[in-house]
């Protein structure tokens, strides 16, 4: 289940963060009340951090399947840290401000900083290490992965109540309305439902190169058995990270500290015909005195799910596939090495290779069209981190990732139409974060920074029938920005109602060449007036920037009699009417402004247990899109905006030079009708443009609760998002569209729910998936389609938590996603056509029951 700061995350590391004290030794002096019953050490360790505010790393293999012993009292954080070790054979120490769990003899907490390094540990929404957040973050852990057992990231994050799956998605191919990018293959996360492009994805803090036309990041070429936790920042961002952090960020956590050698192979299948997956996969890693290094390689295998394996769809050839038959080899390694008492090195690179291959058919044809589809993404990071003494860090990065994809269609052997892209980008950065001054209550910490990033697009687009099409440009991209984290009343100086109160401030600046300037800013709070009780609220704005492909303003023109685009055609002049298709040139970024406030319960009296609530509102603005698909907009009010009656013929001739083509039909019976910019009497300009606007506003509420009874330890959690409004217009004149509860959009209550059960070595889960009913408002007649419910669960035996030395390695799972094999909710075919896959592929899945056996053995 995913679940707000969620328990421990396992995986290479293991850390829980939330600073408030200024220095290691003020952290000694301040006592808590802790009533700790036992329970897994990882847990115990995370709650003593949460409840401090104490830097605190463990490594997951020092850590995972101990017990901890029960805590009662109060205590500092290192005296309830040094309790909870007490027959584990473990130790601690402190470096800089950071307790570290080692193995060996307890340390005498004046051990020389130099020989402990600790992690630069951020959290994802900060860029202060050690900040409380202010915005809300929901964390997926490595153990929740396990638990859903999904073969793909896509899979992983259908889970996610926050993300509205429209855009690019296997089962969204050529289903109008879905929204999905013209490549159509692969996957994009679309937080909120404002749009693949406007979520921000990183890998380990970092930007990667989005794929397609530059508008989703194929989050299907990361491997999953090298994610070791994802963190979701549902709010604006772009204070902290720039562009395209209008719906949230979601950053996924690689797997860096691992000893030894793992493998894992899963296989599953759906139980109605078609789908077959096999996934595999290797890590090894080793450490050494001062560095480590981790190699992992992933294989996954995924046959497709025609027609003919599902009795839901309407009237389409069996041969159509309803997901692709795909392959892809992951590779992943990062090392880290220290180059002297203060100085550390960090290098980390991915390479992804999918091959993807698809049947559909096109209009009536009886000949499918057969899909060769190819993606190759490469890229890496290189950080130095510099220890300046006194708290503060400096790190220098330098990234470089590519996407390529290439993608091929063919009828009846000839060349239905050929797309290739490139999107690539390399990028140099300095941060420089830490302590400015002590108050009462802790340090004010500043993190600042500076960022020169070079982006580049190329395009490629062939049909049969028209030459091929190349697009090609690129931009420098400068920022710089600043974050403030203030704190007023802490641990060292609470008062009655003021348990804690902290502050945060961030700005950015950033530069787009050929584009302008944005500054974006962002302010949060956190308030805890008594203990296990807080609140949180920010309010911030954000933008992203216009695709390279859309700033290039490549546009055709059409001319036409202009009756034609009248809607009254009597009110039409004499004439020639001309319509503008493509891009444009003129586009200027997108802005938003987003507010969150949220309530965070953690009752001493009930350990184990969270709570959250989150009220969110967002207007999204001078979105890019097109204006209307329609020719007939004249005499519209609605779209009077892009209309412009009795143009001079100097403007007209400037549309022409400027023009991509100029395409003649104006003559008789649509026929080349000679004319020219002097014949031209009206424009409807429908290229896209900043003139969509959306407003959307929602609560998410979270619950985790970790207990036991006896030998056996259980954890309830839910995660439910209930959106209150979604609407969009698509000029300013026109109308409000309503488009929350209607096809292809989001709906107003999706949630996930779980509960899972650990004995020893065993255990087992179940959770349910809920999506609410909602209206299918396409035609005259307005349809109900019913709500889509569906189970998953499955069982483990895990070695790691069991007292035979023996099988420690070694861990085996069933899962079965959608147990009960419902199909999803029928929805019946587009007005006007006759055929359809006969269901909504953004709030269900035609998948059906599936079933998977994983196997982890590890040296």
């Amino acid at each position: 289940m995913f679940a707000n700061r969620s328990k421990f995350w396992h995986g290479a590391a293991v850390a829980a963060i939330m600073v408030v004290e200024g220095a290691a030794g003020a952290q000694s002096i301040a006592r808590y009340r802790f009533d700790l019953p036992t329970m897994e050490l990882a847990d115990a360790l995370r709650q003593v951090a949460v409840r401090t505010g104490t830097n605190l790393l463990a490594p997951d293999e020092l850590v995972r399947g101990r017990r901890s012993i029960a805590l009662s009292g109060e205590y500092s954080a290192e005296e309830a840290v040094q309790g909870l070790l007490q027959g584990s054979g473990l130790s601690y120490r402190f470096s800089d401000e950071t307790l570290i769990i080692a193995a060996g003899a307890p340390a005498n907490g004046s051990e020389d900083q130099s020989e402990a390094r600790s992690e630069t540990i951020v959290v994802t929404g900060s860029h202060v290490r050690g900040a409380p957040p202010t915005s809300p973050v929901i964390t997926v852990t490595r153990k929740q992965i396990e638990e859903a057992a999904p073969a793909s990231v896509e899979e992983l994050m259908r889970r996610l109540p926050q993300n509205v799956s429209s855009g690019v998605a296997q089962e969204n191919f050529a289903v109008t309305g879905t929204g999905a990018d013209i490549t159509q293959h692969g996957a994009g996360i679309n937080l909120r439902g404002l749009g693949q492009r406007a979520t921000l994805v990183l890998v380990d803090g970092r930007r990667v190169a989005p794929s397609g036309v530059g508008s989703f990041v194929d989050v299907s070429l990361l491997p999953i058995s090298a994610i070791d936790r994802v963190e979701v920042l549902t709010d604006g961002a772009s204070a902290i990270y720039g562009s395209d952090a209008v719906g949230g960020v979601v950053n996924f956590i690689l797997r860096k500290d691992f000893h030894g050698i793992e493998s894992m192979l899963q296989a599953g299948t759906t139980t109605q015909g078609g789908g077959r997956q096999l996934l595999a996969g290797v890590t090894g890693g080793t450490n050494w005195a001062g560095g480590r290094a981790l190699l992992s390689y992933e294989y996954r295998d995924e046959r497709p799910i025609r027609v003919r394996d599902r009795d839901v769809t309407i009237n389409l050839p069996d041969r159509w596939m309803l997901s692709p038959r795909e392959k892809r080899h992951s590779l992943y390694g990062a090392v880290r090495q220290e180059l002297g008492n203060r100085l550390e090195l960090d290098i980390s690179a991915l390479y992804s290779a999918r091959d993807t291959g698809r049947s559909f058919f096109e209009g009536g044809s009886p000949v499918a069209v057969e899909v060769d589809a190819k993606a190759r993404s490469l890229g890496g990071t290189a950080a130095l981190g510099l220890d300046l003494g006194g708290s503060w860090a400096l790190e220098g990065i330098a990234s470089y990732f590519r996407s390529r994809t290439r993608q091929e269609q063919l009828q009846d052997g000839t060349l239905y139409n050929r797309l290739n892209t490139l999107n690539a980008f390399s990028e140099l950065g300095l941060k420089a974060d830490g302590p400015l001054v002590e108050l009462p209550a802790g340090a004010v910490k500043l993190a600042a920074g500076w960022g020169l990033r070079r982006e580049r697009f190329a395009s490629l687009f062939a049909t049969s029938v028209n030459a091929p099409t190349r697009q090609s440009g690129s931009r420098t991209v400068i920022s710089a920005y600043g974050e403030l984290n203030l704190p007023l009343f802490g641990a060292r100086n609470r008062q009655p109602a003021l348990e804690q109160l902290t502050m945060t401030a961030a700005g950015r600046f950033e530069h787009y060449e050929g584009i302008g300037s944005s500054f974006n800013p962002k302010l949060g709070l956190l308030w805890s007036p008594i203990e296990g009780l807080a609140f949180r609220g920010s309010y911030g704005t954000s933008f992203r920037a216009p695709l390279l492909s859309e700033s290039f303003g490549h546009y055709n023109i059409f001319l036409f009699p202009a009756a034609l685009l009248y809607v009254d055609p009597g009110q039409a002049p004499p004439g020639v009417g001309a319509s503008l298709i493509g891009n444009n040139r003129d586009v200027r970024p997108e802005s938003s402004k987003s507010f969150s406030v949220g309530v965070d319960v953690e009752p001493p009296t009930i350990p184990g247990l969270r709570l959250a609530a989150t009220y969110y509102a967002i207007r999204f603005s001078d979105r890019i899109a097109l204006p209307t698909e329609q020719v007939v907009v004249i005499g519209d009010p609605a779209l009077a905006p892009i209309v412009t009656l009795g143009p001079n013929t100097d403007l007209v001739t400037g549309l022409f030079s400027g023009a991509n083509q100029v395409l003649d039909f104006s003559g008789p019976g649509f026929t080349n009708g000679g004319a020219g910019p002097q014949d031209v009497v009206a424009i409807v300009d429908a290229r896209v443009a900043n003139t969509a606007e959306t407003r959307t506003s929602g609560l998410d509420l979270l619950l985790n609760y970790a207990f036991e009874l006896g030998s056996n330890r259980f954890n309830l959690s839910m995660n439910a998002n209930k959106v209150f409004r979604f609407d969009d217009k698509l000029t300013e004149a026109s109308p409000w569209i309503h488009t929350l509860n209607t096809p292809f959009h989001a709906v107003d209550w999706r949630a996930r729910a779980g509960l899972s059960w650990t004995s020893g070595p065993l255990s087992a889960a179940a959770f349910l998936n809920y999506t609410d009913s909602y209206r299918d408002n396409r035609g005259l007649q307005v349809r109900p389609v019913r709500s889509f419910t569906t189970v998953d669960a499955g069982v483990a035996f895990n070695g790691a938590q069991g007292g035979w030395t023996w099988a420690r390695p070694f861990r085996l799972a069933l899962n079965v996603q959608n147990l009960f094999d419902a199909d999803p909710p029928l929805l019946r075919p587009e007005p006007g056509f006759s055929r359809g896959i006969g269901y909504d592929p953004v709030n269900a899945t035609g998948r059906g029951r599936t079933v998977s056996l994983q196997m982890r053995a590890g040296l």
